[in-house]
């Protein structure tokens, strides 16, 4: 290995739990390939409600998570709290969640896990951190849905950085007022770069909240009405195939075109059988193969037997606008479905047919 490739990136992995411990695919394992190459990990905390739902309970979960933890503080990873639910119903602004709060951070003192950042999408969280620990960077979510410089204005006073909405990020004059913004108020800007959720989608409030409440029961009721969210629904179908490519998601090749103004790259990683592959790929900044399996959530299911050939777009894609801005008030001009054309290949590989994610095989962490 190259010693360019042992340089330290600005990309931050998520921490999740496979069911067996000893899985060769689990996070320990992704850890120990590629933590020395990661600047952050972000992990939720057993009982403290985040962006995910649980799916399969882990007797053995907190002492897991704090394996994996000291693995990656032992490489010089930072350590990311995550406190980004969308409804904590009514524990909210209570004494109760104050003292849940700090008590998981002075547990995780105790062990030598000290986070240095805690992302929320609670302002009264941020508060707190900022009271009680303030040597503690803290992060809005990506869920706060930061679409300017004036929502910037208004939480900076809280809040240390910020995740800039996706919905916006590819839009590249956008991108580099809010970067401008944050470099000239001393704040930091990041990028979650992978996500396979559509632009602007009217169910995000929706679906985000059932992470935080019934969210395997909302299933059967769903399947009885024929129900499902946008994504799903749209990528059944070939006709409406080039919706994904007016989606958030940057390919690993344009990257660079970010990086130097942002803090911190996320990569979604915790509800994927991808994760390495994701890894590999974006801190290579190169993909030949299918982009629907760098994504999360994955794709790649409606898509079947196609795939999107991440080599085959244009060289322009990311600068040409048609990546950017145009989406946001859509004309169906035809540029996405002609470029569709090109990346959209017959996957005659029956490897590359298999489903993103088994709810049976990645588990998260929301009690």
């Amino acid at each position: 290995m190259s010693t360019e490739k042992n340089i330290r990136t600005k990309f931050a992995v998520g921490h999740f739990l496979t069911e067996k411990p000893d899985d060769p695919a689990s996070f320990t394992e992704l850890a120990r390939r590629f933590a020395p190459r990661l600047r952050e990990v972000y992990f939720p905390w057993p009982g403290i409600t985040n962006g995910r739902p649980r799916m399969v309970d882990i007797p053995d979960e907190e002492e897991r998570t704090i394996s994996d933890l000291e693995l990656c503080r032992k490489h010089g990873m930072k350590l990311d709290l995550l406190v980004n639910g969308t409804c904590y119903g009514e524990k909210a602004c209570t004494e109760e969640q104050r003292l849940q709060i700090a008590g998981a951070i002075r547990y995780l003192d105790k062990k030598g896990l000290y986070p240095e950042i805690v992302t929320t999408t609670s302002p009264y969280i941020a508060r707190l951190c900022k009271r009680q620990f303030p040597d503690i960077e803290v992060r809005a979510s990506v869920n706060m849905r930061l679409r300017n410089t004036l929502a910037l204005e208004y939480l900076a006073p809280d809040f240390d950085s910020f995740y800039i909405c996706r919905d916006v990020q590819r839009d590249l004059p956008t991108f580099h007022a809010m970067a401008a913004w944050c470099k000239e108020h001393d704040r930091k800007l990041c990028m979650l770069v992978n996500s396979g959720c559509v632009r602007d989608c009217p169910w995000h409030v929706f679906h985000i909240l059932q992470h935080g409440h019934n969210y395997r029961g909302i299933f059967p009721e769903m399947e009885r009405l024929k129900l499902w969210f946008v994504c799903y629904d749209l990528y059944m179908k070939k006709k409406d195939y080039a919706e994904f490519l007016r989606g958030t998601w940057i390919r690993p090749e344009d990257v660079h075109l970010f990086e130097p103004e942002l803090e911190t790259i996320k990569l979604a990683t915790r509800r994927t059988n991808h994760a390495f592959k994701i890894l590999e790929a974006y801190l290579e900044g190169s993909f030949d193969g299918n982009l629907l399996h760098l994504t999360e959530p994955y794709q790649g299911s409606g898509f079947r037997p196609y795939r999107i050939d991440n080599k085959s777009f244009p060289a322009d894609w990311a600068t040409s606008g048609i990546a950017g801005k145009c989406a946001e008030n859509c004309v169906h001009c035809g540029k996405c479905e002609k470029i569709l054309q090109q990346v959209l290949k017959y996957d005659i590989d029956p490897n590359t047919r298999l489903d993103g994610y088994s709810v049976n095989k990645i588990v998260y962490s929301t009690k």
